[in-house]
């Protein structure tokens, strides 16, 4: 699947890093120094070219599968990414330059999730573009068990928070916490509840 989004200018870079790193108090510098420690040893699982700050005890498990960046992401301490696909067709996970994603958030790749540029993702999230199984409806009829779930640029995901097969968030979108979201929504979206729906349209959010 070809992934056209718009990308907003991202100022995430490699001197970002370094400035914030210089900027920070020495506790917070260990963060950054063993984070992208913690990258260098494990950079045979990535396809990029800049640092992908790990915190502890994150998890990854890839086969049949691809991880890709556009620059300097992060992921927290005790995630869990499972990238698994099939030798006919790989599975593909792209974090977009700046994003964070949270503590324990497990994030499950069957086909394709792309996540956009300076995303939050807070932590326990769940983000899972296949069901596991294959329902099989009355008749015989049976239901498509993996979408691609598309999560555009700048958008912000509050804790505990799970985005199912299929959908897509539009950009400039914030989605409450504890939501469910099955459908896909367009952006500047203010998202909450379960089953997750649209409750106002907003002009953005900011750190």
């Amino acid at each position: 699947m070809d992934v056209q989004i718009q990308q907003p200018h991202a100022s995430y870079g490699l001197p970002g890093l370094w400035q914030k790193f210089r900027s920070r108090p020495f506790s917070q510098q260990r963060y950054y120094f063993f984070s992208f420690t913690r990258w260098l040893l494990r950079s045979y699982l990535f396809e990029t070219h800049s640092p992908v700050l790990l915190g502890r005890g994150v998890h990854i498990e890839k086969r049949y599968g691809r991880i890709t960046t556009d620059g300097v992401c992060s992921i927290k301490t005790g995630c869990r990414l499972g990238v698994v696909g099939t030798p006919e067709k790989l599975a593909h996970l792209h974090i977009g330059e700046g994003t964070e994603i949270g503590q324990r958030t497990i994030i499950n790749v069957h086909e394709l999730i792309h996540i956009g540029k300076l995303c939050c993702i807070s932590w326990d999230c769940n983000i899972t573009d296949t069901d596991f199984h294959q329902i099989i409806m009355a008749g015989g009829r049976r239901i498509l068990n993996t979408k691609p779930i598309i999560i555009e640029d700048h958008v912000w995901i509050g804790t505990n928070v799970t985005i199912a097969k299929g959908v897509q968030i539009g950009a400039h979108s914030v989605v409450a916490a504890g939501a469910v979201v099955h459908r896909s929504m367009p952006p500047y979206s203010l998202i909450a509840g379960n089953p997750a729906r649209r409750v106002s349209t907003i002009d953005g959010w900011e750190r």
